[in-house]
């Protein structure tokens, strides 16, 4: 077995199945601009660092059952012209939470609190 293939293997044998995916890819531009290892070794870890937050968040989102996925940059401030858009971006710094305060969002339906309560 080749040295690539055996490092490929271990890398998947330790669960590194994203860095195992592009470590041909990596060393070919490691090799061509020169890179030292370490910074080879650096570019290779956060593939699998980035791979693994992004499937962590996506199985949170998926656990915390939410009707939609909403998203701050999906909010239209202008579908509800008496919403303070200052006070609700406000509350995406979530210091209510360190601060252990309640956030109630009260309204008819239809307004957005869902949308506001979710992103």
């Amino acid at each position: 077995m080749m040295p690539l293939e055996q490092v490929r293997q271990q890398l998947e044998t330790l669960g590194l199945l994203d860095a195992a995916a592009v470590l041909e890819n990596r060393l070919d531009r490691a090799s061509h601009d020169g890179i030292s290892y370490v910074e080879f070794l650096q570019d290779l870890l956060r593939v699998e660092t980035q791979a693994r937050r992004e499937r962590y968040l996506k199985a949170r989102l998926r656990l915390a059952h939410f009707p939609a996925v909403k998203r701050w940059d999906d909010v239209d401030w202008a579908f509800q012209p008496s919403i303070d858009a200052r006070q609700i971006q406000a509350l995406a710094s979530l210091a209510f939470v360190a601060e252990a305060t309640t956030m109630l969002f009260l309204g008819p339906p239809g307004v957005g609190k869902s949308h506001l309560a979710i992103a």
